[in-house]
């Protein structure tokens, strides 16, 4: 349709003004479908501030994007990067430091804690299984401590895998948002405005008599060297997971499947949070998760094997059971 959002974006993208290969997140965002991944590109500068409501023309889901703000005071744009994986606290930081965000990294949960008592950022990308704390500690954590109270927390999924066992988060164990790694180079920079400036949101409505904006595929027909870039950066990612858990010898094989089994659990506890906490009270934690715990065993012995004496998954759901419960029933 003439003037739709996905010709005005193409017209500015491919203006003599515009260089092609340009980073994209610098005259658009990138929004996903939620029901068939379908890609709509949003001019950034047009709809900042705004709440877009679109119609996917695939699968016909109505559903509502966000395009925030930058916010107005620069100088005070932090974030703090809590996550155990070198690579991908570099991959993390790149990203960041294209939009002229600061950032400090932490490798384990309680340095986590100190840096932001010392200087709190005004936002946190926790990994859900950070090295000596659950994600739902560090998020009770951060709420309770006083000068914390403003901090904004995104929690990161830890599988890179798209489909194991994970649906829409019900709840955040009291976080901002989340995000999954595969979504990082397109949502990352947006889910951090917006948490840093609220602004008021306006609804831009598709009229559902007119032909609805196409949707940008996973692999668009015609080259082009952003979404290239964006297939660069998910390949760094998921090659940064696998050398975090991949043993390169027979004596770090047992820490590497420590870690997993961590990886994997604290996932399954972010996206089946009610059935989780329920299951704890009952005592029927394994009946209830019987089908991600299962798709959770297949992964780990998918990677790891079973030549290691020590069931490392099972350790890990005990330790997370305990602890969970003790801070649901004291």
């Amino acid at each position: 349709m003439k003037g739709s959002i996905w010709k005005r974006f193409a017209k500015a993208r491919c203006s003599p003004d515009v260089q092609c290969g340009r980073r994209i997140e610098e005259v658009s965002m990138i929004a996903s479908c939620p029901a068939c991944t379908g890609r709509f590109n949003l001019d950034r500068q047009r709809f900042s501030g705004k709440r877009v409501t679109l119609r996917c023309p695939r699968c016909r889901k109505v559903f509502q994007v966000e395009v925030p703000s930058p916010p107005a005071d620069l100088d005070r744009r932090s974030v703090m990067v809590a996550h155990a994986d070198e690579e991908l606290c570099a991959t993390i930081g790149e990203l960041l430091q294209r939009d002229a965000i600061t950032h400090t990294i932490c490798r384990d949960g309680e340095t986590a804690l100190k840096q932001m008592e010392a200087n709190p950022p005004q936002v946190v990308i926790a990994d859900v299984a950070l090295p000596g704390l659950y994600a739902f500690e560090v998020v009770e954590k951060v709420r309770s401590r006083p000068g914390l109270e403003n901090v904004r927390i995104i929690l990161l999924s830890s599988v890179y895998n798209k489909t194991a066992y994970k649906r829409t988060p019900a709840s955040l164990y009291g976080a901002d948002d989340y995000i999954e790694k595969h979504h990082l180079p397109t949502d990352l920079v947006p889910k951090v405005f917006a948490l840093m400036s609220r602004s008021e949101s306006t609804t831009l409505a598709v009229a559902t008599s007119s032909p609805p904006p196409a949707p940008m595929e996973e692999k668009p027909v015609t080259p082009d060297t952003s979404f290239a870039e964006i297939d660069a950066i998910n390949e760094r990612i998921q090659q940064a997971e696998e050398s975090e858990i991949a043993a390169s010898s027979d004596g770090d094989a047992a820490e590497k499947a420590r870690r997993l089994a961590r990886i994997i659990v604290s996932d399954i506890a972010l996206y089946s949070q009610s059935r989780v906490e329920e299951g704890i009270r009952q005592g029927t934690f394994f009946d209830l998760l019987a089908n991600e715990i299962a798709e959770g065993r297949r992964l780990y012995l998918e990677r790891v094997g079973t030549t290691l004496s020590t069931d490392y998954l099972e350790e890990a759901f005990a330790t997370f059971i305990a602890r969970r419960r003790q801070e649901l029933l004291g």
